[in-house]
């Protein structure tokens, strides 16, 4: 069997710490191994424009196994 890299995305998720609310911001076209310094900056970045403060970042890969 065989995997092929499709795509990957990175998931940010901010959360309210008063009401709870989250707020997810999703970034499409993630490379398959997008160095930890650079995901880094990317959430710094963003938190300076984001309200509340970033609690989680994911990246999320997609494969085709065949």
């Amino acid at each position: 069997m065989n995997k092929e890299f499709l795509s990957a995305s990175l998931k940010l998720t901010a959360i309210n710490p008063v009401t709870e609310k989250k707020t997810t911001v999703t970034l499409n076209d993630l490379t398959q191994d997008a160095p930890v310094e650079d995901v880094e900056a990317v959430r710094n970045a963003l938190q300076s424009v984001i309200e509340e403060p970033i609690a989680t970042v994911e990246a999320v890969h997609t494969f085709a196994f065949a």
